[in-house]
C-alpha cells in the first residue's frame, strides 16, 4: 500500500497530460504501478503465451483482486471494474487515474452506456479487460459468463483474447488468494502477505473472433461468450457452474465446426 501511495502522484501527473495518446500513457503508467505493487507484495507472475498486439477484448476468470494487477502488469489495457472499486482506498484512486471504466451492476439500464464506452475504446485501438463472471470465485470452478461485454467486441469488430489465472504458494496450488463473499480487502491482503511464495500463473489463450455472423446480437454474443467460457474452463481443467463438462466440450466443438 505504501508503494501504491508513493507512486500515485506520478500516475496522476501522467494521466492528466492532455493530447493524443493520453489513454495509452495512462494504461502504461498503471501497468508500471501494478508491477511495482506485485514486487512489494513478493508476488511472482509466471506467464505463458503472449497478449495479442492491438485492440482486443481481454477476458479472464476471476479469483482475486490480484487478477487485475497481474493482467495490467502484463500489458497495457483498460480494466472494467464495478463502481464499488472506485471507493476502495488507494486501489480506487489508481483505477480512476489509470483510466478504468466502471459499471454499476445493480442498474441494468446503465449497461448499454458501458458497452458503448468499451466499444469506443476498442475502436481507438486499446485493449479492454473484463471479468465476464461478474464476481470473484473460489478458484475451483468457472462461473457462467455474462454476455453483455462481448457485444462491445462485436460492435468494434475486434477479437477476444481469453486469459487464464491460477494461484500457487510455492509449488502447491492454493485458494488463499481468493477474494470472495463478505470478506474485506484488508483481510484478503493480510492472507496474501502470509503466503510464503505467492505465484500467479497467467496463461494467454488463442484469440477468438467476435463476428456478427447471424445478424442477431443476442445469438452472436452468446456464441462468443460460450467459446471463451469453454476455452478458459478447459485450460483450467475445471467445470463451468451449472453446465456438465461433457456439454461444455461438445458445445465448443459444435460452435467451432459450425454444427447445430
Amino acid at each position: 500500500m505504501a508503494v501504491a501511495v508513493a507512486l500515485l502522484p506520478a500516475v496522476a501527473i501522467i494521466g492528466s497530460i492532455p493530447g493524443y495518446g493520453r489513454q495509452r500513457r495512462r494504461s502504461r503508467s498503471l501497468g508500471l504501478l501494478c508491477r511495482a505493487v506485485l514486487r512489494a507484495l513478493h508476488v511472482t507472475v509466471e506467464t505463458r503465451g503472449m497478449p495479442r498486439s492491438g485492440a482486443c477484448l481481454v477476458v479472464a476468470n476471476h479469483t482475486s483482486w490480484l487478477d487485475v494487477l497481474a493482467l495490467n502488469a502484463a500489458a497495457p489495457m483498460i480494466p472494467l471494474a464495478k463502481t464499488e472499486v472506485a471507493d476502495w482506498p488507494v486501489i480506487g484512486a489508481l483505477a480512476r487515474r489509470g483510466g478504468a471504466l466502471f459499471i454499476e451492476r445493480a442498474r441494468l439500464r446503465d449497461l448499454p452506456r458501458t458497452v458503448a464506452e468499451m466499444a469506443a475504446e476498442l475502436r481507438r485501438g486499446h485493449r479492454v479487460q473484463v471479468f465476464p463472471e461478474g464476481t470473484t470465485r473460489c478458484g475451483r470452478a468457472v462461473g457462467r459468463f455474462h454476455r453483455a461485454a462481448f457485444q462491445a467486441a462485436i460492435d468494434a469488430a475486434v477479437v477476444v483474447q481469453p486469459a487464464v489465472l491460477r494461484y500457487r504458494d510455492g509449488s502447491a496450488a492454493t485458494t488463499a488468494a481468493a477474494f470472495v463473499g463478505d470478506e474485506n480487502l484488508i483481510a484478503s491482503l493480510s492472507r496474501v502477505l502470509r503466503m510464503r511464495q505467492p505465484v500467479v500463473e497467467l496463461r494467454w489463450l488463442a484469440p477468438i473472433p467476435a463476428i456478427a455472423g447471424t445478424g442477431r446480437d443476442a445469438v452472436d454474443r452468446a456464441r462468443v461468450a460460450t467459446l471463451c467460457e469453454n476455452a478458459i474452463a478447459r485450460a483450467l481443467g475445471q467445470p463451468v457452474v451449472g453446465k456438465p463438462a461433457s456439454r461444455s466440450i461438445s458445445g465448443q466443438r459444435q460452435m467451432v465446426t459450425g454444427g447445430r
